[in-house]
């Protein structure tokens, strides 16, 4: 109880401004809670360890009566060995410097971010008037965003690397998806097999847990219409600086399930009626083959030999997400107690999300994480999760309902040009400090991030998604031109410019596939259950 109070006591008190050089963001931007973790410029070892000593107890199990994530082990070695940082300063007397202030923020961070993550995990969406709180914020938010054009147009200073945003070189925008999943030992292969390892219960989407053949890294595999939509809206965020979830587009065959009997769930069918049960979805339409692993299937592929007998299932489409063991997921990278709204990254996220037509920017979609990069090297991330409900969204408020990934549904523009102002046409159904407090230049500075990338670019993402030729194609089209209106709402020169038709078609034996811009057909809903038409979506959860 002691403990507790202390704790209480310390984040009680005012906010400390670390005066710091330009090259130190995180300091310079945000006011922090170290106040009491720093005396006489040096290391208040009595506070610090107080603060290490609750991110590490196993026996501290509440916060304001929700239970607290289970610590993992990464994540404490991770706390230990900033205090084991700040034990040495202490002892060597050293002054706090820049670098000592990021240590104390990081470890500020956890603290914030842990607390966070019990309330989150409390807080599933489940009664109406929470449903219909969401559809009003999202109506609400189409009038909340304008800007006024400036008169003066000034230089946007650049930021910054920090846990929160990189910058990215020009060369390295599609690269840098796969840049971060090598970090962090993710490996998707061509042909992948995943060990059935449990049901999911979390989310809208239906999905199910899975492990490597290694049985140390985790993967998340789903289905449904974010099957596409999450792919691209990961990598273009990726591109645009931030650190992102790892999802991959499989098609027909290239994924096997494979269910070891010790599990719950052995078969194709006993998983078809647990998606049914718990999200109301069925899957049979994603399934292109089931069966028992015999030599025949042994010989297409030789990995499967140690399964010989147990049960299986291919689909027609489906996407799994890596969860590395090295990454260790702690709460949200926006705890309510930080003020956030002073990292321009964060402020500015608010046009990337615009940018991909991303409706769910709750809290929720965002975790803070540590990584463990080898030889007890550890470095915090954040993270912006689940990008899939984007690039067209349908909303119902009765009956709650919503689908993405309609291409219809997804506009030309971002912006509405109106005299001396811009508004924003994106919905968004959290409107977190970061995002209402952005200004017009946190846009500016992302709309060059936007800029930068170039058709090509653009291209190659899209590829990654497994959309149908037309499909992809129209999606091109309407990134392009979203680019490019971003790009004229700030006055920005285009580099690079990629041209797009608003009035796009594409005709396949004779039949209109896309008419001056639309998708007239409901294009092979054999090969594409999800559909890209139909807006019926799902109910369950209504978003996360």
């Amino acid at each position: 109880m002691r403990t507790l109070l202390t704790i209480g006591l310390i984040f009680s008190l005012s906010w400390l401004m670390a005066q710091t050089s330009r090259g130190n963001l995180r300091l310079k931007t945000d006011p922090l809670a170290i106040a009491k973790l720093v005396h006489n410029q040096t290391i208040s070892l009595e506070n610090t360890r107080i603060l290490s000593n609750y991110l590490t107890n196993v026996d501290i199990l509440e916060f304001q009566g929700f239970p607290l994530p289970k610590r993992k082990k990464a994540f404490m070695r991770h706390i230990k060995h900033l205090n084991e940082q700040l034990e040495w300063a202490y002892l060597t007397n050293e002054t706090v410097n820049d670098s000592m202030y990021e240590v104390l923020y990081e470890l500020t961070l956890f603290y914030h971010s842990f607390q966070q993550a019990a309330i989150m995990d409390a807080n599933v969406i489940k009664s109406r008037k929470e449903q219909i709180e969401i559809y009003r914020t999202a109506k609400k938010s189409l009038r909340a965003f304008s800007y006024r054009i400036p008169v003066d147009q000034k230089r946007v200073e650049d930021e910054s690397d920090s846990p929160y945003w990189h910058h990215v070189p020009d060369s390295m925008l599609y690269d840098q998806f796969d840049k971060l999943a090598k970090e962090k030992k993710i490996k998707a292969k061509k042909q992948m097999i995943i060990l059935f390892d449990g049901l999911s219960y979390s989310g809208s989407a239906p999905k199910v847990k899975g492990l490597d053949l290694d049985y140390d890294n985790e993967w998340s595999l789903k289905w449904g219409d974010e099957v596409h939509t999450d792919v691209l809206g990961s990598r273009i965020f990726a591109a645009l600086g931030y650190d992102v979830d790892h999802p991959y587009f499989y098609g027909k065959d290239e994924l096997t399930l494979v269910f070891p009997p010790n599990q719950r769930v052995k078969n194709a069918q006993q998983l078809k009626d647990s998606v049914l049960l718990i999200y109301d979805v069925n899957l049979t339409p994603f399934i292109s083959s089931y069966g028992e692993i015999d030599d025949q299937l042994i010989k297409t592929e030789k990995k499967l030999k140690p399964y010989f007998g147990y049960s299986y299932v291919r689909f027609l489409k489906c996407a799994v997400e890596g969860r590395p063991d090295r990454v260790k997921r702690i709460g949200s990278i926006l705890p309510n107690d930080l003020n956030n709204d002073q990292r321009r990254p964060l402020r500015a996220a608010l046009l990337a999300h615009a940018f991909i037509g991303n409706w769910d920017t709750r809290e929720e979609n965002t975790c803070l994480t540590t990584v463990h990069d080898g030889d007890y090297n550890y470095r915090i991330s954040a993270i912006f999760s689940d990008l899939g409900t984007s690039f067209g969204v349908k909303v119902n408020a009765f009956p709650p309902d919503f689908k993405v990934g309609l291409v219809n549904e997804f506009g030309w523009e971002v912006f509405q040009l109106k005299r001396n102002k811009i508004v924003l046409k994106n919905a968004i159904n959290a409107m977190l400090d970061p995002y209402v407090k952005a200004n017009y230049d946190d846009l500016k500075w992302m709309a060059l991030r936007i800029g930068a990338l170039d058709g090509e670019t653009l291209k190659k993402m899209i590829a990654e998604t497994g959309w149908p030729t037309p499909i992809a194609e129209l999606y091109f089209h309407k990134l392009a031109s979203r680019r490019a209106n971003i790009l004229q709402a700030f006055g920005i020169a285009d580099r690079h410019p990629i041209p797009f038709d608003c009035h796009f078609t594409y005709i396949e034996n004779g039949i209109h596939i896309i008419k001056n811009g639309e998708l007239m057909v409901d294009y092979k809903r054999a090969e594409n259950p999800e559909s890209f038409l139909d807006k019926k979506g799902r109910e369950r959860n209504y978003g996360h």
